[in-house]
């Protein structure tokens, strides 16, 4: 009955660790949920007219409104097309000329605002979308390790079951040293298991223009990559923005001389395979670009309160 016992349970152990290896034997997973989260749902569906000219400005214009505001506003104002609508605002000679002059400070106001808001959108979309992406392969990753715990677990219970069941010293000695080391096995691949993957192709790669420092797709406006590359928005007014963020994004593995190139062609170029920890960090740096255009913001109530303020010279 002993020996009926302990084969039932060796039986039993063999299928269980046959059911939990089997789902780590591909390392890249493929379901509908990572189908749709590695989809480029977040890219716009219409193409934008990014070819909207701003009105030119002269030096004298350039004097008299910069005498107004301060560098930060005036920066500001140059990029998104506002000296001359400015200029011709304080300068007007009559109510509908600064009525004129004002309504294309709103409108270019708007659209740049506009603008703005729809970059972010669509980083912070992707961000969110490969961050549930980590979530998942992730939590892929911790039921393998949670299953060959139990898998290691087990092996040690049925190994002391199965020495009592023998007096031959010689055959306790097979059965424990074999439990030992497959528990050991074991519980080396709970601590390093295979990592799940995921395939993902980015057609659309908004990192990559900050990365190389060029905009040649024109993914952002005109007047947002001009204030991206202008060193007045920068904190420390040293570095531009996106000096910046290529700086903090150093951090993620790009500053070392091993596979830089193979992780810059997953996160700046078009995509291939990632770990868990390679996707939380593209969401990261999607994150991070996001928060450093959103903080635009702050700049642009700074000028709306400054030009709220102005008053026609007549």
């Amino acid at each position: 009955m002993r020996i009926s016992s302990i084969c039932l349970l060796t039986q039993f152990f063999r299928a269980y660790v046959l059911v939990a290896l089997l789902g780590g034997c591909s390392s890249t997973v493929q379901t509908a949920k990572v189908s749709t989260l590695t989809a480029n749902y977040c890219t716009p569906n219409v193409q934008y007219d990014q070819e909207i000219s701003f009105a030119g400005f002269s030096d004298q214009d350039s004097v008299a409104v910069r005498s107004l505001l301060s560098e930060h506003d005036f920066a500001l104002c140059k990029n998104i097309g506002l000296i001359s609508h400015i200029n011709k605002y304080l300068l007007a000679s009559d109510t509908l000329e600064s009525l004129v002059a004002r309504q294309h400070i709103i409108d270019y106001y708007l659209i740049f605002s506009t603008e703005l808001e729809a970059i972010a959108a669509e980083l912070d979309c992707n961000g969110e979308r490969i961050e549930q992406l980590a979530n998942y392969v992730e939590k892929r990753n911790n039921r393998i390790v949670s299953r060959l715990t139990v898998a290691s677990i087990i092996l040690g219970s049925a190994t002391a079951l199965a020495s009592t069941a023998f007096e031959n010293n010689p055959v306790n000695n097979v059965i424990n040293i074999s439990g030992g080391v497959g528990s050991a096995v074991l519980g080396f691949w709970a601590l390093k298991p295979h990592e799940k993957k995921v395939d993902m192709r980015i057609e659309r790669n908004m990192l990559h223009s900050i990365w190389y420092g060029t905009n040649a797709d024109n993914i952002y406006p005109l007047s947002l990559w001009s204030i991206l590359n202008e060193k007045t928005f920068s904190n420390t007014a040293n570095t531009s923005l996106i000096e910046s963020i290529r700086m903090r994004w150093a951090k993620y593995g790009l500053d070392e001389e091993t596979d830089v190139q193979d992780l810059a062609m997953l996160y700046f170029k078009d995509g291939g395979t990632y770990t868990a920890e390679q996707l939380r960090n593209l969401a990261n740096m999607h994150n991070e670009l996001q928060a450093s255009i959103r903080g635009i913001n702050q700049d642009l109530r700074s000028l709306v309160y400054t030009v709220a303020k102005l008053r026609i010279q007549r």
